[in-house]
């Protein structure tokens, strides 16, 4: 049978198996939440660049596979942001929670643009899930996937608005 699989994202200081967003709209925004409002927007600096506060996700897995979910890879689709704007990827072991901080030091300096379906980032090498594992997964044992980490970058010639979209996957082999 085939695995029922999840997006979820994670907040707070404890996420445990954070909140499924698979399908969903995200807004990336200078606060520790999913909530589709207008507040805490990133705002488009004089000079120089502004940062989201970041969001952590992880792919859990709901129910068992025949035999293994391996090879973990995450992605973006085409998709445009818009002039002066763009997300920036990391990967993570352990969660980090979002905070103020966010706003101005970058996650990193990786484009989320550079990973593509062509070229995806290889999440978790080797098994993610078996058929033995308890599901959903638990904790301890989706502690082997690192966590994607994005955060939106925004530059002084962004234009006020809400600048686009991009998808996101998760591509997997499954046995």
């Amino acid at each position: 049978m085939t695995a029922q699989t999840e997006v979820h994202v994670h907040h707070g200081g404890a996420p445990l198996l954070g909140t499924d967003v698979t399908g969903g709209t995200l807004r990336f925004k200078r606060a520790d939440n999913d909530v589709q409002d207008a507040t805490n927007p990133v705002p488009i600096p004089a000079a120089g660049l502004g940062y989201s506060w970041r969001k952590s996700f992880r792919l859990i897995a709901q129910t068992a596979p025949d035999n293994e979910i391996s090879n973990l890879r995450f992605y973006a689709d085409a998709g445009s942001l818009g002039t002066g704007r763009r997300v920036l990827f990391a990967r993570s072991a352990a969660y980090v929670q979002a905070t103020v901080a966010d706003e101005t030091t970058p996650i990193s300096a990786v484009d989320l643009a550079t990973k593509t379906a062509a070229s995806p980032e290889l999440v978790q090498p080797g098994v993610l899930a078996d058929s033995t594992d308890t599901y959903p997964l638990a904790a301890g044992v989706a502690s082997s996937q690192d966590y994607v980490q994005l955060q939106l970058e925004v530059g002084s010639t962004a234009q006020a608005g809400t600048g686009g979209s991009l998808g996101l996957r998760y591509r997997y082999d499954e046995s």
